[in-house]
């Protein structure tokens, strides 16, 4: 399975769930912080500096060769074209990932190589929540099942997604750059 691949080469920086999507046959869910671009390998420690860039809060669906949903939060564009360059092979026709993005300009559509992107600013807030939005499904439309199969529910519900943002260019994209960070609550 692609996501048993993933996690064999350490994707998984941190995981809150792994498992077969009972929901959606042959295939596995996972959601948590997901390695876009690994850190420097130390040598002497034989350990890795932390990650460069990646997605977090991700929520992945995928079969055993591709990705069928993939989400999460990048905090900068800056490393969206690091994913388009190492995973945009793995996903499967119609796979439409979505990401929320710290310092995104503008809410904006992206295609690459056939595959189309949403791409949403995000100030605050909570991705899987954002998702439950973005497809009008309540916490009820989930209740009673398993936490891969309410992963499989939201790929389900992602399918009559269709974002009207306007379509940009990578290097559009990357030019609508903000100095915006994102406004995280908490302890102090």
């Amino acid at each position: 399975m692609l996501l048993d691949r993933y996690q064999e080469e350490e994707r998984f920086w941190l995981t809150t769930l792994f498992g077969p999507a009972a929901k959606v046959a042959g295939t596995e869910a996972f959601r948590g912080e997901f390695v876009v671009l690994e850190g420097e390998l130390k040598a002497v420690a034989g350990k890795r500096t932390p990650p460069k860039a990646v997605i977090r809060q991700c929520v992945m669906l995928a079969d055993a060769e591709k990705l069928l949903m993939v989400a999460g939060n990048f905090a900068s564009v800056d490393e969206l074209p690091e994913f388009l360059t190492r995973f945009g092979s793995d996903l499967a026709p119609g796979c439409q990932p979505i990401f929320f993005i710290d310092n995104l300009g503008a809410n904006a559509r992206l295609e690459v190589e056939g595959q189309t992107y949403a791409l949403i600013q995000f100030k605050e807030g909570v991705v899987w929540n954002e998702l439950l939005e973005l497809f009008y499904l309540d916490k009820l439309d989930l209740k009673g099942l398993s936490s891969e199969d309410k992963v499989a529910a939201l790929y389900e519900a992602a399918q009559s997604f269709k974002p009207d943002y306007p379509l940009m260019s990578l290097d559009e994209v990357l030019a609508s750059r903000t100095e915006s960070r994102r406004e995280v609550f908490g302890a102090v």
